[in-house]
């Protein structure tokens, strides 16, 4: 996906790292009634001066990309159906629930999730969300694993023996 993506922006790194933006966070697009290309998290719009700030890049910079997604029908249908994910991670620690990160050994590595998830499951533990990062898009890439209740720390050596998992963090 990214490398098909990236390819579009290939000349301009900094319009690649407003698409990469974009991507990570599921800023989505939508034509307004005059036919401009507007950037939506959710429904609320997001002005381009407030990514390029973000990002450190010129408005302009975010104004052109959005032109160039406008102008390729591919594009254009993939970022108007991106959507923002609420990540528990930490925030679940803090109302009682677990919170396990999974660094992995190579992110490409398939079976990591599924072996930790059913070591959770032997242990009658619902998990209530598993986000994995994107190795594309972040330099280094891990999972974070929300259960209903902290996980037992007796686990900890279970899910380590999982193969292509390199660390296990309990928040």
């Amino acid at each position: 996906m990214w490398d098909q993506i990236s390819g579009k922006f290939i000349r301009n790194p900094s319009q690649q790292k407003v698409v990469k933006k974009m991507i990570s966070i599921g800023l989505n697009v939508e034509m307004d009634m005059e036919r401009k290309l507007r950037i939506y998290c959710d429904g609320i719009e997001i002005k381009p001066n407030s990514i390029a700030e973000a990002i450190n890049v010129d408005r302009r910079v975010v104004v052109e990309t959005l032109r160039k997604i406008a102008e390729d029908p591919g594009l254009l249908e993939f970022f108007q159906n991106l959507r923002p994910v609420c990540n528990l991670g930490v925030a679940s620690s803090k109302v009682g629930m677990g919170v396990i990160e999974i660094l992995p050994d190579s992110a490409n590595q398939s079976g990591i999730i599924a072996g930790v998830a059913d070591i959770i499951a032997r242990e009658r533990i619902s998990i209530r969300q598993v986000i994995g990062d994107d190795p594309d898009l972040v330099e280094d890439p891990k999972a974070i694993i929300v259960t209903d209740v902290p996980v037992p720390s007796n686990m900890l050596s279970k899910i380590k023996a999982v193969p292509g998992v390199k660390a296990v963090v309990i928040l």
